[in-house]
């Protein structure tokens, strides 16, 4: 974090230092380095799982407690008909991992694209929530709610016939769920214009209780993206995150007005624009932004946004996080901190900026598909970023307590000089410290062998027995016995 100093903005920028060298195609179970060659390793239990590799610039050091929650995709998709792929050997979905870069859970999703993974409470209680949709769809999405079991509780669909967007899902203490949706209609002078709408849904019934419509409160003047894309339509607005201000009324976020916009929980009337073509706030030079995501009221009364500065692939311009305050008395925004990238950055599209507890910030780089962990005095924690090139909308840090339903899953291997190695992992499981082997002649007379610390999200057991059966228990911190898997019988 630099406080009351920062880079240009404008112009060209050399992005430069960033290790670039291609890994598309390398999978790396566990933290690599800068410049370590990653190696293949597929998981023997779990041969039905491939999240790409992590690969860091910057190893952990010192972060803040809990796992990395992403979203990895292939942006590359949307340039042609999305293409459904096995799960067996899909890179995207829901996937959390920890600091070594190493797995805690992957869900792969080959049919769709899952986005905005994260961790929020729903009637009390934390829940994983996330868009689910085709790549880079806008339109016919639906949010997954699930429990820390891994199994869906609720699902969030658009009312009034509309499309649910891919932007963002804002759960609330009163059960309800705030979303963004896209909608093109026909006026006068723009028969497609692309419009934003905020929906507040009521989780258990989907009933509609609150709908507003960006074209009835911003006009087309206010964009600086008016024209005609190649879809043949005109995204003006461009609805990318719902935040609930402190006094209950909402900040809505439009990337193509580069403009936030106050709106009144009630009437939907804008009570005040900041930035844009028609900001009612003075912002000073440094506290400026465009085309920006992810905006967020902290508690401490401040803004904080993730500036990306840029709209289109191939721009020259510096991202950043950014955090401002306001002056309601003189309508002046003014500079706080900028969280910048141990690199120099710039995220066309996509990104965002979380508060840690400790004062740190964890900042998602959108299309650059990496991610910064930086403390509360700026230091750099963490930097790294998808070996194959995959992207995430949004990157965050969570503490997960979650158990799976299901067993551990097991696979024995009979190594090329006779030994045998036992193979286990449980997608999903956050509380495993060890794994108790237990082996016997039958399965129903089995005990205690050897106790092994787990070593990642797949731990290797060498076997001290050739007949018979093995099976293990996953052990918590304490000792105690969180589940066992089924008995293996060995193969002779």
């Amino acid at each position: 974090m630099v406080e009351g100093v920062r880079l240009t903005r404008h112009g060209f920028i050399a992005l430069g230092g960033a290790v670039c060298a291609a890994l598309a195609g390398v999978r790396l179970p566990g933290a690599k380095a800068a410049g370590e060659a990653a190696t293949v390793n597929a998981y023997v239990s779990r041969p039905d799982l491939n999240p790409p590799a992590i690969a860091f610039d910057f190893p952990a050091d010192g972060t803040a407690a809990g796992s990395i929650f992403l979203a990895p995709f292939d942006i590359t998709a949307a340039a042609g008909a999305y293409q459904s792929t096995p799960n067996s050997q899909s890179h995207s979905g829901p996937l959390v991992v920890d600091d070594r870069g190493e797995p805690v859970w992957f869900l792969p999703l080959g049919s769709t694209t899952a986005m905005d993974v994260r961790l929020q409470t729903y009637r009390g209680r934390p829940v994983l929530t996330w868009y689910e949709g085709t790549v880079l769809g806008a339109e016919g999405g639906s949010w997954v709610i699930f429990d820390p079991t891994y199994h869906e509780v609720a699902r969030v669909q658009a009312g009034k016939g509309r499309h649910g967007d891919l932007h963002d899902l804002q759960l609330t203490p009163e059960g309800t769920a705030l979303i963004t949706i896209y909608r093109e209609i026909a006026t006068p002078a723009v028969p497609r214009l692309v419009t934003g709408i905020v929906q507040e849904v009521d989780v258990a019934s989907g009933r509609v209780l609150f709908e507003w419509r960006s074209n009835e409160h911003v006009g087309v003047d206010e964009s600086y993206m008016p024209q005609v894309v190649a879809a043949g339509n005109v995204d003006y607005f461009h609805l990318n995150s719902i935040d609930v201000d402190t006094d209950g009324d909402l900040l809505i976020s439009a990337r193509n007005t580069s403009a936030i916009y106050k709106v009144d929980r009630k009437s939907g009337d804008v009570l005040w624009r900041l930035g844009g073509m028609k900001s009612d706030f003075a912002v000073d030079p440094a506290a400026s932004f465009a085309y920006q995501h992810d905006v967020r009221r902290r508690p401490d009364g401040t803004i904080t946004i993730f500036d990306n500065n840029a709209a289109v692939p191939g721009a020259q311009t510096l991202s950043r996080g950014l955090r401002i305050k306001l002056d309601m008395a003189k309508m002046r925004a003014s500079f706080v901190a900028e969280y910048l990238a141990p690199t120099a950055r710039t995220t066309w599209a996509m990104g965002d900026v979380q508060q840690l507890e400790d004062g740190g910030v964890f900042i998602g780089w959108g299309t650059e598909g990496s991610f910064t962990e930086l403390g509360p005095d700026g230091s750099i924690r963490l930097d790294a970023r998808f070996a194959d090139g995959s992207v995430s909308y949004r990157a965050f840090r969570f503490e997960l307590d979650a158990q799976p339903k299901g067993l551990p899953a097991t696979e024995v291997v009979r190594n090329a000089d006779g030994s045998l190695t036992l193979y286990v992992s449980w997608n999903g499981a956050t509380r495993v410290a060890k794994w108790q082997l237990i082996a016997g002649p039958s399965a129903d007379r089995m005990k205690p062998v050897k106790t092994q610390r787990r070593t990642g999200f797949e731990t290797a057991i060498a076997l001290p027995v050739t007949s018979g059966y093995v099976a293990v228990v996953a052990l918590d911190a304490d000792g105690k016995q969180l589940r066992a898997a089924a008995p293996t019988a060995i193969q002779a």
